[in-house]
This record gives structure tokens, C-alpha cells and sequence, in this order.
């Protein structure tokens, strides 16, 4: 059970990390991937960024080397993404080996906490900037509503 447990989560994390790639691949405007409307549905609803909102762009620049621009679709992004790939590698390993690895970094309740805290506080900087420096006008434009 444990073996399986872990190759189910490595697995939800690899779909995670390949869907970039497959977007690179398959999408042929990718490189209007700045310009073109979100998939979110909170901003499809609403016209604000949701949290994630960002995420998806971001991992793509930085899967095709720009690191610059990965970050000003989401500033949390790259780290993100770290943690994400070391989860991976902890899991496979520990998968291959039938026993925990003991990372207590990465089983960190603390280390869960500071990423949410950050994650929030991220949020509610971008949307006041982007309520800041956008009419209701636009806003609505952004969603499905106008």
C-alpha cells in the first residue's frame, strides 16, 4: 500500500509538471500565450485573479527558459515549482526504496503554512494592484459577463 500511495501522488504531481510541456507542443499560439484569456473560472466569472491565476504562464516561460518573464505572470512560480519537483523526486525515491525518506523540510507543517501565507498575501497585493489600476469597465471585460 505504501509503494502505491506514493506512485499515485508522484503521478499526480508528474500530470502536474508535463501539462506545460504539452501546451508548448500542441498549442501552435503559444507564444500569444500573454495575450490571449485565462482558462480560470474564477476570473471568467468574477473579471479578478484568482491565486493561481498566473501559474500556468508562468511555468510555461519558465519551462521555455524565461526565467524574467516567469516571474511577472507569478512571482511564486519558480519557487513553486522547486518544491514541486523535489516532492516528486522524494516520492519516487521512497517509492523505490519502500520506506520514507526523512525530509522533515518537506513534510513541514510549518513549511505548508509559510507557502499558503505567502500564496495569500501574494493574492491580495496583486488584486489591490489590479483593482488599482483597472476600471470596472475592464474588469468586466475580462469575464464571461460582458
Amino acid at each position: 500500500m505504501f509503494v502505491k500511495q506514493r506512485l499515485i501522488w508522484a503521478g499526480i504531481i508528474f500530470v502536474f509538471l508535463i501539462f506545460p510541456v504539452i501546451v508548448i507542443w500542441f498549442d501552435p499560439n503559444v507564444d500569444l500565450i500573454g495575450s490571449r484569456q485565462s482558462f480560470c473560472p474564477f476570473k471568467l466569472l468574477t473579471g479578478l485573479p484568482c491565486p493561481g491565476c498566473g501559474f500556468l504562464k508562468s511555468m510555461i516561460s519558465l519551462y521555455r527558459g524565461e526565467i524574467v518573464q516567469s516571474m511577472r505572470y507569478h512571482l511564486l512560480g519558480i519557487p513553486l515549482m522547486v518544491l514541486f519537483v523535489a516532492g516528486f523526486a522524494v516520492l519516487i525515491i521512497s517509492a523505490i526504496r519502500k520506506k520514507d525518506i526523512p525530509m522533515p523540510w518537506l513534510y513541514n507543517m510549518k513549511l505548508a503554512y509559510g507557502v499558503a501565507i505567502a500564496l495569500g498575501t501574494y493574492h491580495l497585493v496583486r488584486l489591490a494592484v489590479y483593482i488599482a489600476t483597472h476600471s470596472f469597465y475592464e474588469i468586466a471585460r475580462e469575464s464571461v459577463w460582458m
